[in-house]
């Protein structure tokens, strides 16, 4: 009895090697710069969504007929490079309020002709 069980089993077992595939794999090492490439890219791209997250800038996409939502998945199927001009381009963009040297004359020539004026 344990004879035949055990013989069963054995043709279950060497049906099943044959049925199913072997599937070889093969390892590589990932080069560490393409790993650096891969996580500086997707904060990139989590950049360009955290600007698009920004209620201003939300307003203005609504302004010019365009859903935010609609921009949020033209985020994910921007390019890496088109991600990384995009972001690059957030970045130099000044923030809110920030002056530059000639705006500073100007500003303090208008308010010392208004003061001679007065």
């Amino acid at each position: 009895m344990k004879t035949r069980v055990s013989r069963r089993l054995n043709s279950m077992l060497l049906a099943a090697a044959l049925v199913f595939p072997f599937q070889s794999t093969q390892a590589e090492l990932i080069p560490t710069e393409q790993v650096a490439s891969d996580t500086r890219i997707q904060e990139e791209r989590d950049k360009v969504r955290a600007f698009l997250n920004r209620a201003d800038a939300q307003r203005n996409l609504v302004a010019l007929g365009v859903a935010p939502d609609l921009a949020k998945q033209r985020v994910d199927a921007l390019t890496d490079a088109e991600v990384m001009h995009l972001a690059g381009k957030i970045d130099s963009l000044p923030a809110g309020g920030a002056l530059s040297n000639t705006d500073l004359i100007i500003i303090l020539l208008v308010a010392i002709l208004v003061a001679l004026l007065i």
